[in-house]
């Protein structure tokens, strides 16, 4: 017959379709951040620099 074994889809359960369903949330959370972190360390370096004590920016 041709719907036994791996090809009826009763070998995909609930749980293995949620495990699959978490995998690709923390690949897409983790695909954020990753770009995310280098954004944020480029744009907040300057702001980072110019705000620290001694810099050429102080009035004092």
């Amino acid at each position: 017959m041709m719907n036994d074994g791996m090809m009826n889809g009763n070998m995909i359960s609930g749980g293995m379709m949620w495990a699959m369903g978490l995998v690709w949330l923390l690949v897409i959370v983790l695909l954020l951040l990753s770009i995310a972190a280098p954004v944020k360390y480029v744009f907040m370096e300057n702001t980072r620099r110019s705000s620290t004590p001694g810099s050429r920016n102080d009035a004092d």
